[in-house]
């Protein structure tokens, strides 16, 4: 009788972990994410968010940035200037056209340039921080 238990429960055992094998095909591994790293744009401002790239870090120079014009969504974006306007607040119209800018942006590792087709428009790149570098300059030599 007890031959008949332990033939019952490994009959049963075999019936389940093939059940469970076909359960999680991916053996427990999640798809990996993206990995987003920061691109650091230095260049020339001219509106309405437009920089013509001069410089910037490794992701900038490896990914083929130099020397383009890159559109930014500058809407969410920190902007660190000097109040020129003198409206109290600072925003992109502190900003003018010439001014050198350094813009930070979160993009995923390994993007690399493309220019737009003819006829079409790049699509803009968000845009975390612009920072006008000729102002702030300006104000701390005076």
């Amino acid at each position: 009788m007890n031959t008949r238990i332990i033939a019952a429960a490994l009959g049963a055992a075999a019936l389940v972990l093939p059940a469970a094998a076909v359960a999680d095909p991916g053996h427990g591994h999640k798809p990996k994410k993206a990995k987003t790293v920061t691109f650091v744009f230095k260049g020339t401002f001219t509106a309405p968010g437009t920089v013509s790239v001069l410089s910037g870090n490794a992701h900038i120079r490896k990914g083929g940035y130099v020397g383009q014009s890159i559109s930014f969504d500058l809407a969410t974006a920190k902007i660190v200037a000097v109040d020129t306007n003198a409206d109290q607040k600072v925003d992109l119209g502190d900003v003018a056209d010439g001014d050198k800018v350094l813009v930070q942006a979160r993009v995923t590792k390994g993007t690399k340039y493309v220019a737009p087709a003819e006829g079409e428009t790049a699509a803009a790149i968000a845009a975390r921080k612009l920072i006008d570098q000729t102002r702030l300059s300006t104000e701390d030599a005076e």
